[in-house]
């Protein structure tokens, strides 16, 4: 049973969004950013794209992975390492640790500490990755 209802077009869109943000971060990392997706669409907000997990990965301004277009060789080890690991969360609750409500992450040592992280606490730091949850009332 999935954690969270998914059809296949949300599960591509979901490999490929971590994939493109989350390649070259260790397993729990990218584990991680599926969790943040999911709590994003389990949260159903307009302005990250409401209930459905494509939906959530493709809103504009929300993955910057999704600003250009990138080819995406799915046929790769990386890619399918990947692929099991978004498999592993969804379908066998996998990586629970890090279901904690996180519903931002960035790369501080690239990116800094923008704006909206003022209206987040710190959940952990994975790789780098720096995971977020929103306030209350934000």
């Amino acid at each position: 049973m999935p954690i969270y209802n998914i059809d296949d077009h949300d599960l591509d869109i979901l490999k490929k969004t971590v994939f493109m943000e989350a390649r070259g971060e260790p397993a729990d990392g990218q584990a991680a950013v599926v969790y943040v997706i999911v709590t994003r669409a389990r949260l159903n907000k307009p302005y990250w794209g409401g209930s459905k997990i494509a939906d959530v990965c493709l809103k504009p301004g929300q993955f910057e992975c999704w600003n250009s277009s990138t080819n995406i060789d799915t046929q790769s080890q990386e890619y399918r390492n990947i692929e099991n690991i978004v498999n592993d969360v969804i379908y066998n609750g996998a990586f629970k640790e890090h279901n904690d409500g996180s519903d931002h992450y960035n790369n501080p040592d690239k990116e800094g500490y923008p704006d909206w992280t003022n209206n987040c606490d710190k959940t952990k730091r994975i790789g780098g990755h720096q995971f977020y949850k929103t306030k209350p009332g934000f």
